[in-house]
């Protein structure tokens, strides 16, 4: 009977030495906690790396819009002057339109045409490189007039598509697929000033034709929307 009790005893005891000790499952938390821990770190430079993937494509989209309007207004100055030129909201370029145009006229100066045919040349070798015309949608002409009483509607219009229509003339490359995609004409009448009065300084300044640049939303935001998805 007593060898029996000792062998329960025994197989009891030998039974009991598989449970983990404190001490064992101590260290089974702390390991799952340090690899929670990796787990997570691994994670936060993973979304670090695609909110810099995203950063880095809207600071690509700004720049590509900057890049366009400075060389715009580089070349407009040099030969115009920079008291000539005026950098205005969303990084439009306008230069005035006496520079251009005679007063009245629809017709591109002979001073125009030498403002126009560099500039022309300009368009044309920045839409040939990829990284700024991947982006781009519109570089769109503006035709803009005082307000003394005219037909500024048609004015306006007419100065915006006769800049367009030199630009590919100065540069057959303008006139054709791709290039003449990128570019398109449209008045504003009187209705976008940015002189306010009718004193002769305010009148010239209104008088004007800015360049105005365009992204295409669709090409820049679909590129973001595939960064997203692939978090």
């Amino acid at each position: 009977m007593r060898r029996a009790r000792k062998d329960v005893f025994a197989e009891q005891h030998h039974e009991e030495i598989y449970w983990p000790s404190f001490t064992d499952m101590m260290a089974m938390m702390v390991l799952i906690m340090i690899f929670i821990a990796i787990l997570a770190y691994v994670q936060s430079i993973y979304n670090a790396y695609d909110q810099s993937q995203i950063k880095q494509e809207l600071h690509q989209v700004a720049d590509v819009k900057k890049h366009i309007s400075d060389l715009i207004e580089k070349q407009l100055e040099k030969n115009v002057g920079k008291d000539k030129v005026i950098r205005g909201p969303n990084n439009t370029i306008s230069v005035e339109g006496n520079i251009l145009f005679d007063t009245g006229s629809a017709e591109v100066s002979n001073q125009g045409k030498k403002v126009l045919n560099p500039l022309a040349n300009a368009l044309a070798a920045m839409i040939d490189e990829k990284d700024m015309s991947k982006y781009l949608y519109i570089i769109l002409v503006e035709g803009h007039t005082d307000s003394v009483p005219y037909d500024n509607w048609s004015l306006s219009t007419e100065r915006a598509v006769a800049v367009v229509k030199y630009l590919a003339k100065a540069n057959p490359k303008l006139s054709r697929l791709p290039y003449a995609q990128y570019l398109a004409a449209t008045g504003y009448s009187e209705y976008k000033p940015i002189a306010k009065g009718n004193s002769p300084a305010a009148l010239k300044k209104n008088r004007r034709i800015s360049f105005q640049i365009i992204l295409d939303d669709n090409k820049w935001q679909n590129k973001l929307k595939d960064i997203v998805n692939q978090q």
